[in-house]
């Protein structure tokens, strides 16, 4: 695995700092600096001995690098909706899920109207039964989402939550792999 390979590059070498960044660079974004549920234990103790080889503190370093990576207002609707965007079919539903990161969900969500017409423009290009779009505020672990589609209730039922206006908030929730698509898989009819 990546993290064995990390433990032991670290155990075998002299890193530069300059590794050592970039190597903490991609734990903390993967792991949304610790918050996301993919994060292991080994992940935050490689993070902290490489943290220390850096010379850099974990918090600020993090917060400050997860910010730079989530402006997105140069981009078109039909980009954002696809920085990070995944089809899935059941054999209940075809369906969308897109995800990106964001520090601030109201600029985001200022273009509300305009993703909704990307996403309708995609459910109706791929044939979808309906597309979920979340944006992740990554610094307080919470994902507000879109969702569209006639079986758009699905996303509903999933999450324990009433769309409105076709959004909904939905708290402590950052993963789309494990616990985005799990809840939708276990609600569709």
């Amino acid at each position: 695995s990546v993290q064995k390979k990390t433990s032991v590059i670290l155990v075998s070498t002299n890193i530069r700092n300059k590794c050592t960044g970039l190597m903490l660079s991609a734990i903390i974004s993967d792991t949304l600096l610790f918050k996301s549920p993919t994060c292991t234990e080994q992940d935050k103790e490689i993070a902290k001995k490489l943290a220390k080889i850096a010379g850099v503190d974990i918090e600020s370093y993090g917060k400050e690098m997860l910010k730079a990576g989530t402006d997105i207002s140069d981009f078109t609707p039909f980009q954002v909706i696809n920085i990070d965007s995944k089809e899935f079919n059941d054999k209940n539903a075809k369906f969308e899920i897109s995800q990106v990161n964001a520090v601030d969900l109201d600029s985001v969500f200022s273009r509300q109207s305009e993703l909704e017409d990307a996403i309708n423009k995609e459910i109706k290009e791929k044939n979808l039964d309906f597309y979920m779009f979340a944006a992740t505020d990554i610094l307080n672990a919470n994902s507000k989402i879109i969702a569209i589609g006639n079986k758009a209730d699905t996303v509903e039922k999933a999450f324990g939550v009433n769309l409105e206006n076709n959004t909904a908030m939905l708290n402590n929730v950052v993963s789309r792999k494990k616990q985005m698509l799990p809840n939708i898989l276990n609600n569709l009819n």
